[in-house]
Parts: structure tokens; sequence; C-alpha cells
């Protein structure tokens, strides 16, 4: 039986950042990433894909809700390691997450892409996902850091 290592999800979410090309991106350490998936309060929960009883992939999502729709699922992370690419992990690891959407009655299944990302717009698509950005012109906005304090206080 595989256990989980979250340490190793940190690995493959820092790996994830590199090829994003944002490596500076992740700021959580180990503890703060099992507190937050794993604690009293679960913020995140997570599919692991494994080859050989080693963990070689894994998807992140949680729970959001819409007030058009209801409750959704927001995919934070697909990453499978660049050695076991093609072989149906990653697809399988997406596809868990649509079935929890699913068997929770979520309405819709969330997730950002890079536009520069060609070949995952093109698989997205070719699975029927739709670019809201180009459909209905949604912007995602963030604050962070000092702002989002700033405008909190």
């Amino acid at each position: 039986m595989l256990v989980f290592p979250i340490s190793l999800v940190l690995k493959y979410i820092q790996e994830l950042a590199d090829y994003e090309k944002m490596s500076d991106g992740p700021k959580i350490d180990v503890d703060r990433l099992r507190e937050d998936g794993f604690g009293k309060e679960k913020f995140f929960r997570c599919f692991v894909a494994d080859a050989g009883n080693k963990l070689v992939g894994y998807s992140l999502y949680f729970f959001s809700y819409s007030t058009w729709e209801g409750i959704s699922v927001f995919l934070e992370d697909l990453y499978v390691n660049p050695e076991y690419r093609n072989l149906g992990l990653g697809v399988g690891l997406w596809k868990k997450v649509a079935e929890v959407a699913v068997a929770k009655k979520c309405n819709r299944l969330d997730w950002v892409c890079l536009c520069w990302n060609k070949t995952s717009i093109a698989f997205y698509k070719s699975k029927g996902a739709v670019n809201i950005t180009d459909k209905d012109g949604w912007n995602i906005y963030r604050l962070t850091g000092d702002n989002l304090k700033q405008f909190a206080a």
C-alpha cells in the first residue's frame, strides 16, 4: 500500500511551477501542506497516481461555491512525473476529480491553464472544456501579500 508522501507532492508542486515558468511561485512548506490537507479543517483533497508503489503524479482540488450553480470543484493542480506521461495517468487523475464532482452533484469543474500551453488547451477542448475567458469574457483577479493585508485592514 502506498503511504501518502506529502513531501513528494510538494516536490511535484515545485516541478509543476518550474514547467509553468513560475519557479518562484510556491511558498508553501510540508507542514503547511499537511495541515491544510490533512489537519482538522481540510482545505483541499488530493488523488495520487502510483506506479510500482511509487507516487508518480497527483491531482489537487477543492470545493467552491457558485451563486449561479451551487457547489463546484476547482482543480488546482494536475501533474504527472515526465517519466510516466502519455500512459493515461493524467487523464485518470483528471477523471477521478470529475467523478467526485458528479458524485457531489456539482454543476461544474473549473481550472486554469496558461495561455501558452497549447497542447493542454487542445486536449481540454477535445474533451468538451470551454475557455470561459473567450466565451464569457471572465477575467481572474487576485490580491496577495501586502495588498491583501492592506485591503483587509
